[in-house]
């Protein structure tokens, strides 16, 4: 098998999604999540960690908001655009939501994002042989 180009890697459409109802905005209602691009998964990884010198508070800020930014950052239309720039997340549009649906919704982007409980789970899952064949003995 040839290895690929980067112009290959580029167009390759990795990311998965799923239309999920959202009853509680509406009769029919629907968002559409898509998993987290590499950067945005950074972005939010990142405002998770306190540096060494850092003040605790901006962990607390950012762990008050992670839901939040996991559901702003995975909603697109139909074009699989995003619905929220990161300014408008960070305003707190999504604040004023539900509590409980804003939870399952970025229970579901952690799940197409293989992100906590979900990413040992897939890891589980394919812990079989070495893909390459080759052994380790000692």
């Amino acid at each position: 098998m040839a290895l690929l180009t980067k112009a290959q890697i580029n167009s390759a459409v990795d990311r998965a999604w799923e239309d999920v109802p959202v009853p509680e905005w509406g009769e029919g209602a629907m968002v559409r999540l898509m998993e987290l691009t590499a950067a945005d998964r950074g972005y939010i990884e990142a405002g998770s960690v306190v540096a060494n010198g850092q003040s605790p508070s901006l962990k607390v800020e950012s762990l008050k908001t992670y839901r939040e930014k996991l559901v702003g950052m995975a909603m697109v239309d139909e074009k699989f655009e995003r619905l929220y720039s990161n300014k408008e997340i960070a305003a707190g549009e999504l604040g004023s939501k539900s509590g409980a649906v804003i939870e399952r919704l970025a229970a579901k982007v952690q799940e197409l994002s293989k992100m906590g409980r979900f990413a040992v789970k897939d890891a589980e899952g394919n812990s079989a042989a070495d893909p390459s064949g080759s052994s380790v003995s000692g």
